[in-house]
């Protein structure tokens, strides 16, 4: 992540630890997750997610970004605003995204997201780059990993891993649960998916921290999806 990073975070190194490793990545597993699915949106189709997020201590991150599929490949911009300490920071990350069935209920596939801090200097932070695996062993579970890195611009760079398990036990209603590393930080995280509509959802989950620098956080998000080939 940044080169250090205090306890009580600083608005710039939060947008860093925050943002640029933070689930700035669109994906099915869920908007504002750390786990990504091997898995991108179908041919024409669009989605947009926001989430708020709220740390121990009171430091806050606003997100908002899109991602449609083009091609072979999905991509995604996304701007957020981070405050702490009575001070607040914007940074935008873009995403390209490649995934692929290689067998049935499996999934693997590659992601790779720069992001930049316009108001620091340099005003680029980094690229996250991250091998994608997905198993789906039936229609209500599915299981989740990532291997990858985050390269930090004169900052050392950390591991970007996870799993993740998602369950749907009623309809409409998906239970989620994440073991992953974040800014050399380790985390647990537990949280909930409402299909509210055949085309928008709400989640929210509590991160934990085990150990390292960033703390605990609460997060509410929303994806809506739209377009698609008829």
């Amino acid at each position: 992540m940044a080169a250090v990073i205090g306890r009580r975070l600083g608005c710039g190194v939060m947008v860093a630890a925050l943002v640029l490793l933070s689930a700035g990545s669109a994906s099915a597993a869920g908007g504002h997750h750390a786990v990504d699915d091997a898995g991108i949106l179908g041919p024409g189709e669009c989605e947009q997610e926001s989430w708020y997020s709220r740390a121990q201590g009171g430091g806050q991150l606003v997100h908002a970004g899109a991602g449609c599929r083009v091609g072979p490949i999905e991509l995604a911009a996304a701007g957020d605003l981070a405050r702490s300490g009575g001070r607040s920071e914007t940074a935008w990350t873009v995403q390209a995204k490649w995934a692929t069935e290689v067998a049935d209920g499996v999934s693997i596939g590659l992601a790779v997201q720069p992001a930049l801090l316009p108001q620091q200097s340099p005003r680029f932070a980094g690229t996250t780059l991250a091998a994608l695996a997905t198993w789906k062993p039936r229609d209500d579970l599915a299981f989740h990993l990532n291997i990858g890195r985050d390269f930090v611009n004169q900052g050392p760079d950390g591991p970007r891993n996870g799993i993740a398990a998602e369950w749907a036990p009623v309809a409409r209603w998906w239970l989620l649960a994440e073991r992953y590393i974040e800014g050399r930080t380790h985390f647990v995280r537990a949280g909930a998916r409402w299909v509210a509509g055949s085309n928008w959802s709400l989640d929210f989950s509590h991160a934990h921290r085990l150990s390292g620098p960033i703390p605990s956080r609460w997060t509410l998000g929303l994806t809506f999806a739209f377009g698609g080939e008829d």
